[in-house]
């Protein structure tokens, strides 16, 4: 699964506040950045600890007088060097689907503190509708019956 996939499952288990079809912003747990596009066959993907790599790169680059090009390549240099330190927080593919059921054709996902930003389109199924908790016709991903489950007391 690459870096791109796995932070579209980011959301499981979060508190949706609002969704509506296309865009989503819900309060999940998990790491603190992440940042993912898709534009048709094309998306990328960038975490924290690679994002943090590639600002001080393009900082040092600037510090020693390099131009726009220079930075750009340090700041890719960065990201690429903490990527195969580390595995998947870096991730540029050219070769997805145009358009999957989940993704959509274009899609952005971002991850900052607790808050989780999502916008596709067209609207997939796994964005719904829901607000304050609560989320409807969605393709229920994370909703599971559990027949072991101990049933709800009734009331007295």
């Amino acid at each position: 699964m690459s870096f791109n996939d796995q932070i579209n499952v980011l959301k499981d288990g979060g508190c949706v506040l609002c969704a509506c079809c296309c865009s989503e912003v819900t309060i999940a747990g998990g790491p603190m950045f992440a940042l993912s596009a898709k534009a048709c066959c094309f998306s990328a993907g960038i975490g924290f600890k690679a994002a943090a790599a590639a600002a001080a790169a393009a900082v040092a680059a600037d510090h020693m007088g390099a131009g726009k090009g220079g930075k750009a390549a340090a700041a890719l240099a960065g990201a690429g060097l903490m990527d195969a330190y580390d595995g998947d927080e870096f991730d540029v593919n050219c070769c997805d689907n145009c358009w999957d059921a989940d993704r959509g054709c274009c899609e952005a996902v971002c991850k900052l503190g607790c808050c989780y930003f999502e916008l596709q389109c067209p609207p997939g199924q796994d964005v719904g509708c829901g607000a304050c908790g609560v989320r409807c016709c969605d393709n229920n991903d994370t909703d599971s019956y559990d027949p072991n489950a101990p049933e709800q007391e009734q009331m007295q």
